[in-house]
């Protein structure tokens, strides 16, 4: 179809006073960006409208939740960036349909749980981004089916120990972010393993069990 015969959706949103936040987009964007717009709350339903979405960005917003459900219709979403936001919580299940994933940042919000349970259907999931939460306990084991994964970063949390086995399944791995003093864990049956790069410096503080 000519461009210009297309018609632009629109995505609502609303600032924490009430204040509207319009933004239209044509159907065959790869990339919608929202960042940056004071939006407190937002209608996520138009996405599934968006069959070339690679990359969706609502960071430095005032978002102290948001409903993913519609994400899970982007089959070829590769970027999601939900940084600098107010959220306290957040279901990832949407995330299993997005398997082509390979960004995902959620840093400097206020989470003090997350699952990553879904993100075992993201085999392309390069970088995860989790640092400046408030996250005390991490369960890290789902990172094992990631394989491609290069760069986790866990700094500025509440994280006072964490079991990393299932980081030595992930081969790639280049970067690890954590904040000095965390008690780190891993099966005692990896320690002749073949370590990746970001885990051969930790490998003398590692309690094996």
């Amino acid at each position: 179809m000519d461009v210009s015969q297309m018609e632009e959706i629109t995505i609502w949103s609303e600032t924490k006073k009430g204040g509207k936040v319009v933004e239209r987009f044509l159907p065959n964007v790869e990339s919608i960006n929202l960042s940056d717009r004071r939006i407190g709350s937002t209608d996520l339903s138009p996405l599934d409208q968006f069959p070339n979405l690679t990359a969706f960005i609502i960071s430095g917003n005032e978002l102290q939740s948001i409903d993913l459900s519609y994400l899970g219709t982007c089959k070829n979403l590769l970027e999601l960036s939900l940084g600098s936001n107010e959220m306290e919580t957040i279901d990832l299940a949407p995330l299993a349909n997005c398997t082509s994933l390979m960004h995902f940042d959620i840093s400097y919000n206020k989470l003090r749980e997350i699952n990553l349970t879904p993100l075992a259907q993201c085999k392309d999931l390069k970088a995860l981004h989790l640092y400046d939460n408030k996250l005390e306990t991490l369960d890290l084991s789902v990172l094992s089916k990631c394989k491609k994964l290069r760069n986790l970063s866990l700094n500025n949390n509440g994280i006072k120990s964490l079991d990393i086995s299932a980081l030595f399944k992930c081969p790639s791995l280049m970067q690890l972010g954590l904040d000095e003093g965390v008690k780190l864990t891993a099966d005692k049956k990896l320690k002749e393993a073949d370590s990746p790069r970001a885990l051969k410096p930790l490998l003398g503080n590692i309690d094996w069990y």
